[in-house]
């Protein structure tokens, strides 16, 4: 069974406090960014070492075994700050979708089912929070995308009403811009083409918003790259960029 994509939509968090590893990630430098939070060794720098790995491995790399390489160090990076801040909600939803990434090179529905009892823990503490509620649209709509509605309703209790649910919820919720928005426009070209007018609608409202930092600059570009192709009518081709630039899209 091929393995769940779950989305980045944990990616995106509020601003870090100034700090050097903080600065490197905001201007997309999240190899430095990485290196420079493991040295600072605070929950915060290790938690923006996590993003800036788990977004290397996602986007930056086409070889399985660096993207595998990079995840690991990621979740190892999220755990230490876990340990620091015990049950923070921003380093709980990152490491669930590491592991969400770890599922899908390994082809594994558990490591899959892991992940979304993540999110489910993070919406369990924090209900209203746009990007929890992201990740859970993302959740379903991957494994529909994925898997057909049979086998993902069978084998993982995902449901395509429950994607289109959270997402909606999730883009009526402040916060989560770009990188909802875009997710959410892609799991629907990924879902049925006939979807394309509200992934345009979406991709244009990811394409304005104002980015916070590297990751969001990188998923405008992203946008605009799924985008172009929609403005001229091609479906298709919208949907192969789609899904091309989904996370871990490039990697062989």
């Amino acid at each position: 069974m091929r393995a769940l994509l779950l989305t980045a939509l944990m990616l995106t968090a509020a601003p870090a406090a100034a700090s050097p590893s903080a600065d490197a990630f905001a201007a997309g430098k999240f190899a430095d960014a990485a290196a420079i939070g493991r040295k600072e060794a605070t929950a915060q720098s290790l938690l923006t070492a996590g993003r800036a790995l788990a977004t290397q491995a996602a986007w930056q790399t086409t070889d399985r075994e660096t993207a595998r390489k990079l995840l690991v160090q990621a979740e190892a990076d999220l755990t230490a700050s876990l340990a620091l801040a015990p049950g923070n909600p921003d380093a709980l939803l990152q490491k669930a979708v590491v592991i969400g990434y770890q599922a899908k090179l390994a082809k594994s529905p558990g490591l899959a089912k892991q992940a979304r009892a993540g999110f489910e823990a993070v919406l369990a503490k924090q209900p209203g929070s746009a990007l929890a509620q992201g990740a859970m649209g993302g959740w379903h709509g991957e494994a529909v995308a994925t898997l057909g509605k049979f086998l993902a309703g069978t084998a993982l209790g995902a449901k395509e009403a429950e994607a289109i649910r959270w997402f909606d919820k999730a883009v009526a919720t402040r916060g989560g811009d770009p990188a909802i928005p875009l997710f959410y426009a892609s799991t629907l070209l990924g879902l049925s083409a006939d979807n394309a007018a509200k992934a345009k609608a979406l991709l244009q409202r990811a394409v304005k918003a104002a980015p916070a930092d590297g990751f969001d600059r990188l998923m405008q570009a992203n946008a605009r790259a799924i985008l172009a192709p929609l403005d001229k009518g091609d479906v298709k081709a919208a949907q192969a960029t789609a899904k091309r630039l989904s996370p871990l899209g490039s990697v062989r």
